[in-house]
């Protein structure tokens, strides 16, 4: 095979790499507002203060949940407790986003979960929390 010809197939493939790589980067950022929210909403959570988490939660979850009841979600499991998240899968359509992963607790302990978040305006709100932890499963709608 001529040197010319190898170098002209390298060039093809090395463009085509790079092709896929600028998608991966494009999907990636695409969705960065979505899991930011979500590892903000953590934070939030973490910091202690309910109001603050429910403001952080969408019009269409305040129809049908109470700050109360939110708080009590939340700390039920343990998701005051959140010291790192890893997601998975994440995506959005239109004003509707989701991630599934997992989130680690201050103990060690690892919970599966997938969140759906609403885009109200120009922020990402959690409307819909739905984890399972020892088989146990819950969400707050």
């Amino acid at each position: 095979m001529k040197k010319s010809t190898v170098f002209i197939i390298l060039g093809v493939l090395g463009g085509f790499a790079l092709f896929v790589g600028a998608i991966i980067w494009f999907v990636f950022q695409a969705t960065s507002g979505v899991t930011d929210a979500a590892d903000a909403f953590f934070a939030t959570a973490r910091g202690g203060d309910p109001k603050a988490v429910y403001a952080a939660t969408s019009t269409q979850l305040h129809n049908v949940t109470t700050a109360e009841q939110l708080d009590g979600f939340i700390k039920q499991y343990r998701l005051n407790q959140v010291a790192d998240t890893t997601w998975n899968s994440r995506s959005f359509e239109n004003n509707v986003g989701n991630v599934e992963g997992t989130v680690t607790l201050d103990d060690g302990s690892v919970v599966p979960l997938s969140i759906q978040l609403v885009k109200e305006g120009d922020v990402w709100k959690v409307s819909f929390i739905d984890t399972t932890q020892s088989g146990v499963k819950g969400g707050v709608q």
